[in-house]
């Protein structure tokens, strides 16, 4: 896992000079605006995928086959219609401000903008896809497997984007040649997994009301997070565009991007354990629940530390490079994002102990307040603090939320001894 972390990482250090030099920093700038929305919808899973597959990991671990079935058709199905619903809203919103948007660009026609954000958006759809499915590799005891999959789906086609924009392409090119490199990894992804899996029987897939409802009403508190962090990236993006040029938001992106390694790389310690937290919270084996929670907590403290350490004995000179000088360093926004990455990081690592047994809806709901109330503050503030107000921000968030998750595990702790006592 940490080698397929480590090339994800490796490839976004990788891709921010190469475009820069392929494109020029407003052009990059410019792609950087329009990959925003669609570029996380491929990091989220919109609640569906997560609710289903950590049910389906239960229903495996009780050896309920059938009833795994049951729920990876009904999850499909839902799947169905959440990317018909994304194509419409897509299609509505830039029907109604499309020319609104399209006044960020410098270089880009509104034509160029419309294609390329259409084919993002189509390649965003195919990566849920694709995760979605990755995931049922966790019901045969290979995590390993699910990791090492999405790390390709998401490796290989940006590669194959670097190299066609290396050779002179324009966006809508590479952005097509993603896409296309996407749908042939999926396809190759859907044969072995129809071979490995042995409960995935075409006479077992039945829809079910009851099962579908389950899935609606977990979904909705995991949907909820990757929409909360959706709404901040793209709305202070947004932001920033508004409020300076694209080679600010390159800057400011480009920044984000780096200190973010951060948490990609520490988070591992929890999200590692995502499978085998299921399966030891349905088999009810609590103690070995609390102690890998209180072993991702050392691990995330530790790994954080050393990482701080590094950004801030290198990462100027490293920005530098990486960057060949085309875009500015803000070192008190580098120090902003550094503590946000490091907030995030911790949150991250946690908050997997709730995700991964579909207990999600109250966390989702505070994540979601303080996402609207920095989004808020931040634009409020802007003009004393400039864009460094939006980390500060997201740092003094990630403190509460991490507080959070702490706090509800202590408290179910609590209860659980209670319940023990009167046993």
């Amino acid at each position: 896992m940490l080698v397929s972390n480590g090339l994800t990482v490796g490839l976004q250090i990788a891709m921010v000079p190469t475009l820069i030099w392929a494109w020029g920093a407003t052009l990059y700038g410019e792609w950087l605006i329009l990959y925003t929305i669609p570029g996380y919808l491929t990091l989220s899973d919109f609640g569906i995928i997560a609710t289903a597959n950590n049910r389906i990991d239960a229903q495996c671990a009780r050896g309920q086959f059938g009833a795994a079935n049951r729920t990876y058709f009904n999850s499909v199905l839902l799947l169905a219609g959440l990317l018909a619903a994304i194509a419409a809203s897509a299609v509505a919103v830039g029907a109604t401000l499309g020319e609104q948007f399209t006044a960020l660009f410098v270089t880009l026609t509104p034509m160029d903008v419309a294609v390329v954000a259409a084919v993002l958006f189509a390649d965003s759809m195919v990566l849920l896809v694709f995760n979605h499915h990755s995931a049922l590799y966790r019901t045969l005891g290979r995590f390993n497997w699910t990791v090492n999959w999405q790390a390709v789906g998401r490796v290989v086609p940006i590669i194959a984007l670097i190299v066609v924009a290396l050779s002179g392409a324009d966006i809508f090119i590479a952005a097509l040649v993603m896409l296309g490199f996407r749908c042939v990894l999926l396809g190759a992804m859907a044969i072995d997994l129809w071979g490995r899996i042995k409960w995935l029987r075409r006479d077992w897939m039945r829809s079910s009301r009851l099962e579908t409802v389950r899935l609606v009403r977990g979904a909705l508190g995991f949907m909820t997070l990757p929409l909360s962090n959706m709404l901040y990236l793209h709305v202070t993006t947004l932001i920033v565009a508004a409020v300076s040029s694209p080679i600010a938001v390159a800057a400011f992106a480009t920044l984000r991007t780096f200190t973010r390694m951060i948490p990609q790389i520490v988070s591992i310690s929890g999200r590692a354990r995502w499978s085998e937290i299921a399966q030891a919270e349905a088999r009810g084996e609590h103690d070995a629940v609390r102690a890998m929670r209180s072993l991702v907590l050392r691990h995330t403290l530790g790994l954080s530390a050393l990482a701080v350490a590094g950004y801030l004995t290198f990462g100027e000179v490293f920005y530098g490079l990486w960057t060949g000088g085309n875009l500015p360093f803000d070192r008190l926004l580098f120090w902003a994002f550094l503590a946000n990455a490091v907030a995030i990081a911790l949150y991250t690592a946690l908050e997997v102990f709730l995700l991964s047994v579909n207990r999600v809806g109250k966390y989702a709901t505070v994540f979601l307040i303080l996402t609207v109330t920095q989004l808020v503050a931040g634009w409020l503030l802007i003009p004393h603090f400039g864009l460094t107000i939006f980390p500060i921000l997201g740092a003094l968030a990630g403190v509460l939320i991490s507080g959070y998750l702490i706090t509800d595990s202590l408290l179910r702790r609590s209860g659980e001894v209670k319940r023990g006592s009167h046993d």
